[in-house]
């Protein structure tokens, strides 16, 4: 709990809960929200340390893809395999 104190200010615990042998954990930068306003990072786990662990972790992991500049959404492919190649068709005569 000091460790998401320390390097995540913003961040706060939202749930801990214990069902079916796991333990729950969310986190939340609004914690006032309701549930289905929020934007909480949630893990389970079956050891509570663990849970919590996993719940920074992945907070963290989530704040830095934030930060990464955008993706192109349609995956490239490498030039052996495609069928085939751009053709200039502009006549410039």
């Amino acid at each position: 709990m000091a460790l998401i104190d320390a390097e995540l200010p913003q961040w706060k615990l939202r749930r801990i809960t214990y069902d079916e042998g796991e333990w729950h954990c969310a986190l939340s930068r609004e914690r006032e929200l309701p549930d289905w306003l929020d934007q909480a990072v949630e893990v389970r786990h079956a050891s509570l340390t663990l849970a919590i662990l996993s719940a920074y972790i992945e907070t963290v992991r989530q704040i830095e893809m934030s930060r990464e500049p955008s993706r192109p959404s349609v995956p490239q492919t490498p030039r052996e395999r495609e069928q085939y190649e751009p053709v200039c068709c502009d006549n410039f005569a």
